[in-house]
């Protein structure tokens, strides 16, 4: 164990700070294990379907995308599942953040898995959302099929406001799901959800200080969004 000590501290700081450092161990060694479980898992389901996306090429048409190139050269495909809806004038902004994180890991995460989005925006507004955050990652439109409600539909009928993680995995028998981010369904007694913190580094960032994440449902962003203020969250909008 270190000796080490930081400037000026005072013995009773070294203590409390050393009981949360082996509280600390015990969460990484926890953290560690549940990502062995979650490795060990067998396979889930068959894909449903052999879903059809949407996206704005290169050339600025719309053109379509089978599931299976979602993968690119991989056999394993993070899919988050982003709040958007046909109607909305923004995302979610707590998933415009998530997305952001994700964006900004996807060169390092697609060295050995492909990564995406899918919401239920249009083509359209999707592309143009990607080009306003700088997102270079594959951003998909669900639109048109029933994929959102499929595997990301926890308690709900409206593929605008959905948001989980999904893994699936391509082998020589086919396309099946791995895991999903279920603790959605399984929230803390305040309400919160809670389940995107293993890919979302915003509120662990946060944990880390003295004020912690506050009482903030959404974190603020530079942009407004007044359909999902007014419908999704139930305040006014401006």
């Amino acid at each position: 164990m270190t000796s080490f000590r930081f400037p000026n501290e005072s013995d009773e700081y070294r203590r409390q700070r050393d009981l949360l450092l082996d509280a600390e161990v015990r969460l990484r060694d926890e953290i560690e294990a549940v990502a062995q479980q979650r490795r060990e898992l067998p396979l889930g389901g068959r894909l449903k379907q052999a879903y059809q996306f949407e996206r704005i090429g290169d050339g600025g048409e719309p053109e379509t995308v089978g599931f299976d190139e979602l993968f690119g050269p991989h056999r394993t495909l993070l899919l988050y599942s982003m709040m958007f809806g046909a109607e909305w004038d923004a995302p979610c902004p707590s998933c415009t953040s998530i997305v952001d994180s994700i964006n900004a890991n996807s060169i390092g995460v697609e060295e050995t898995t492909a990564v995406a989005t899918v919401a239920a925006a249009s083509a359209k507004q999707l592309k143009d959302w990607s080009q306003r955050r700088g997102w270079h990652m594959t951003v998909v439109s669900g639109q048109h099929n029933s994929y959102l409600l499929d595997y990301a539909g926890f308690e709900t009928t409206n593929p605008g406001v959905v948001s989980v993680m999904n893994v699936f995995r391509k082998t020589a028998d086919g396309i099946f799901h791995c895991w999903a981010s279920e603790l959605l369904s399984r929230p803390l007694p305040n309400g919160h959800p809670r389940h995107a913190d293993m890919f979302w580094p915003l509120w662990n960032l946060l944990d880390m200080t003295p004020q912690g994440r506050g009482e903030a449902i959404i974190p603020k962003q530079d942009f407004e969004h007044r359909y999902f203020s007014k419908n999704i969250l139930g305040e006014s909008a401006d």
